[in-house]
């Protein structure tokens, strides 16, 4: 995911979930860098990121080795 105050891509793993700090408890992921509150990404755009980012990796390395 990317922070969306510093622009940190990160893994949502590596951001700190459920804060404490919030009423009704907290549903976001906090950045690692600057400790934002993120809204947790849907599964679709998650899906779309996986399929993506692999194509972007893939035609990276294709360009690489010409």
């Amino acid at each position: 995911m990317i922070c969306g105050f510093c622009g940190l891509d990160f893994e949502e793993e590596h951001g700190k979930k459920g804060c404490g700090g919030c009423s009704g408890g907290c549903h976001s992921v906090h950045c690692p860098r600057c400790n934002y509150k993120n809204p947790l990404e849907a599964g679709v755009v998650k899906k779309l990121r996986d399929i993506f980012g692999k194509s972007v990796q893939k035609k990276e390395l294709n360009n690489e080795t010409l």
